[in-house]
């Protein structure tokens, strides 16, 4: 990517996971500025997030580049969005699980992610209309994430998989079923459903469990995934090996489709996650999927799933 006298600006979320935005933003500034940008540089703060900051900021740049977790992400791209600009996007992750960066390919490294970006070429992505709002990966209710984020990091570096294993029965007498009826693209289910999302993404809370299943960043639709609600321990534990073994499509208790349209409609209000973040109780919330929404810049093109590579480990310790 040519970018010689290119204007860039950088938006920084400085507290971001362990702060990285704020303990590298010399080094990036140096970088881009080394590599021929002409940049400006604006902090989030409390009160001005990273939308505010591309609302207020943005028009006439010719890339925007986001530095911070999953939720810095996605108020840049519907900043972009709201301006109507067709402004490609870097971004440098500094969040917690960075679920949506490990799926594309932005290296994990800060400095890494700032090479990649002088070096790379915008891409077209997806995100997701969640109502009248909008989400860069994954909306869902349930209970699937809570023994992903419940096995601490150091849990799963000493014990590995068998971390899950023993986060499940932990949490196996916590977990209810939600009753729900789904439309999705003219098909239709009902049941009390232990786990349901819509995502465009290879993992969920840091379980890479949609890879190598036909997930694509650009063709326009959403994985939906129904996960039944279990009748005993030994049930759960054959989802739980399902999903740290990245072969929940063949277990029983799943539905797995590729949608442009799904409605979720419930006989009282259920609590749905977005990205991370509380996405607000809902009794009937319906899903589209925007193509090509924004361009993000990477330095390989988007990943083609489903082509015998190799599944992400499961257990990764954050370096930095």
């Amino acid at each position: 990517m040519s970018v010689a006298g290119q204007k860039m600006l950088l938006i920084i979320n400085p507290v971001s996971g362990k702060r990285q935005g704020e303990k590298y933003a010399q080094m990036m500034i140096n970088k881009f500025t080394a590599a021929g940008y002409d940049l400006k540089v604006v902090f989030t703060k409390k009160d001005e997030n990273a939308f505010d900051v591309t609302i207020k900021h943005g028009n006439g740049f010719d890339l925007i580049v986001c530095v911070g977790g999953d939720g810095t992400l996605k108020e840049t791209i519907c900043g972009i969005n709201h301006l109507g600009k067709d402004i490609p996007l870097g971004y440098i992750p500094t969040g917690s699980t960075n679920d949506f960066a490990n799926s594309i390919g932005i290296p994990k490294k800060t400095e890494d992610a700032v090479q990649a970006i002088i070096d790379g070429e915008p891409h077209p992505i997806d995100i997701g209309k969640f109502g009248d709002t909008e989400f860069i990966y994954v909306a869902g209710f349930g209970n699937f994430t809570a023994i992903s984020y419940a096995a601490s990091l150091k849990l799963k570096n000493i014990l590995g998989r068998n971390a899950y294993y023993l986060m499940a029965v932990k949490e196996f007498f916590k977990l209810k079923g939600y009753h729900a009826r789904v439309e999705a693209d003219g098909e239709f289910f009902e049941g009390d459903y232990f786990y349901a999302e819509a995502s465009n993404s290879y993992s969920i809370g840091g379980l890479p469990v949609l890879h190598n299943i036909g997930v694509k960043f650009d063709d326009g639709y959403h994985e939906l995934v129904l996960v039944k609600m279990f009748k005993s321990p030994a049930d759960f534990m054959s989802l739980v090996k399902s999903v740290i073994t990245h072969d929940i499509t063949h277990n029983d208790l799943v539905v797995f489709r590729h949608c442009k349209k799904i409605r979720f409609m419930f006989d009282e209000p259920t609590p749905f996650t977005l990205d991370g973040e509380f996405g607000g109780d809902q009794t009937d919330i319906t899903i589209h999927s925007i193509e090509h929404a924004v361009k993000i810049i990477t330095r390989e093109p988007l990943p083609v799933d489903g082509d015998g590579a190799e599944s992400p480990d499961l257990v990764m310790a954050d370096k930095e």
